[in-house]
């Protein structure tokens, strides 16, 4: 007979006592050998004589009643698998008939070695039940409050259901033979696996240590659709570790080329999510820079780092050359070199474009009303501009110079545009005057923080999923 777990001896046998308790109806009771019952302490109790089987051919149903039979543990003799106290076996209509029913101790023991299902412990001493590889079914089960019995059938096949009381749940035998073949598969690969990496260890300590020529570095071989079944089919990133992530990048990345083919759903898909996250971001950045008050050093910087701000600020594609970009103007004692915070070139054309940074702080116009309903431009947006203006100026005169110390860039002086970013747009009384005055440059653009992060939030509502939808 099937045996599950180590005996305490020759000696460790339990007894079956049959009860028939009509025709076709008949309970199967265990007592544990008297060596457990010494262990326990439970000689003389008479409740160790306990109901462990019943068969009914009218129901044609064999009803498991699993119990602990560890006398060392607090749950001697109590369900094995609580909550649930029983397991339903249901035969096809038909099938299971009074002359099925056992009707000796020899009868029963015959059925639990050739009868039961696979999945089960067949050794009474051992309280039947499911095999412990299967125990992640009851701990599932245990998540249902007031179930008590589980029962199998061929009524069903993948789909499950819970009795009206809600004390029974009920499955096919076809789920609990994939579940269990399932489980034998992970225990298998799982132990395939952890004797790669002991054989790994032991080759790169043992071996490789003594003689690195001889021996050299081995990788472990994974088996097909080991990393599918690592992953799963739900990922929940909050679970996921730096090494995890960083795994999963490099991974994305060796197999990109080869995925582009087989998986290109897939890979768009991921790049939307990678645009949409960058862009989330690079929002919550801005507005957290706006809430700290950053400095024009700090707004360089996030600038620096995402260059794609730059597109939104030029609305066309452009490449970033040089920060605090040196643009002409010295003189013969070597001052007056000019410097601008950015030096773009038009991906498209090659033109070159200088690009200066202030903070959304700088006032852009006068608190001071200048005639009815109109307000000058600050003295700090004047400068700006001005010196925006002056550092293009120098960059026309010193073109030449400049291409010929940077022979690695293209650059072209068509038309040098110029771009402020500065403060953010006033408020609605001082809102005309502001756009009358940069409406009448020339050659310069100013661009608000606000209106920045107002292009970057719009495009992410584009690129959202829910955009995409149709109506």
């Amino acid at each position: 007979m099937a045996t599950f777990g180590p005996r305490l001896g020759e000696e460790d046998q339990g007894t079956l006592a049959l009860v028939k308790r009509a025709p076709g109806l008949l309970d199967v009771f265990f007592q544990p050998s008297a060596a457990r019952l010494r262990i326990a302490r439970r000689q003389d109790d008479p409740g160790t004589h306990v109901l462990l089987l019943q068969f009914d051919a009218s129901r044609c149903t064999t009803t498991l009643f699993p119990i602990n039979t560890m006398p060392t543990s607090e749950q001697f003799l109590a369900p094995k698998h609580g909550p649930i106290v029983s397991i339903e076996l249901v035969e096809t209509d038909g099938f299971f008939d009074e002359s099925d029913v056992p009707e000796t101790v020899v009868d029963v023991e015959a059925y639990l070695a050739e009868g039961m299902p696979a999945g089960f412990t067949k050794d009474p001493n051992f309280g039947l039940g499911l095999d412990r590889k299967l125990s992640f079914i009851v701990h599932a089960l245990a998540e249902l409050e007031g179930l008590r019995t589980l029962r199998l059938s061929h009524e069903r096949t993948l789909d499950v259901a819970v009795s009206g009381d809600g004390t029974t749940y009920e499955m096919g035998y076809t789920l609990f033979g994939a579940l269990r073949r399932d489980a034998n598969r992970f225990d298998a690969k799982a132990q395939a696996s952890s004797r790669k990496k002991k054989q790994q260890a032991a080759y790169a300590n043992i071996l490789r240590k003594l003689d690195s020529e001889r021996f050299p570095l081995k990788l472990i071989e994974r088996e097909p659709d080991d990393v599918a079944e690592a992953i799963g089919r739900t990922i929940i990133d909050a679970k996921l570790s730096e090494k995890d992530r960083a795994a999963v990048v490099s991974l994305a990345g060796a197999t990109v080329r080869k995925s582009l083919v087989s998986q290109r759903n897939g890979l768009v898909k991921l790049h939307d999510e990678i645009e949409i996250a960058s862009l989330d971001e690079l929002i919550m950045h801005m507005e957290t820079q706006f809430a700290a008050k950053a400095t024009e050093a700090q707004w360089q910087d996030l600038f620096r780092v995402n260059p794609f701000i730059l597109d939104m600020a030029f609305g066309v594609p452009v490449l970033l050359l040089q920060g605090q970009a040196h643009v002409g103007g010295k003189v013969l004692d070597g001052s007056g070199e000019k410097v601008a915070d950015f030096l773009l070139t038009n991906q498209l054309t090659d033109s070159i474009a200088i690009l200066e940074i202030k903070t959304p702080g700088m006032e852009l116009v006068s608190n001071k009303e200048y005639r009815g309903g109109v307000y000058a431009p600050t003295s700090h947006l004047v400068g700006a501009v001005v010196q925006t203006l002056d550092q293009i100026d120098k960059l026309h005169s010193d073109i030449y110079r400049v291409k010929a110390l940077n022979p690695q860039h293209k650059l072209e002086a068509y038309g040098i545009k110029g771009v402020l970013v500065a403060g953010i747009i006033p408020d609605a009384a001082k809102k005309r005057s502001f756009e009358l005055y940069r409406g009448s440059l020339s050659g310069l653009s100013i661009i608000t923080f606000d209106e920045l992060l107002a292009k970057l939030k719009s495009l992410r509502e584009l690129l959202s999923p829910k955009a995409a939808q149709p109506e």
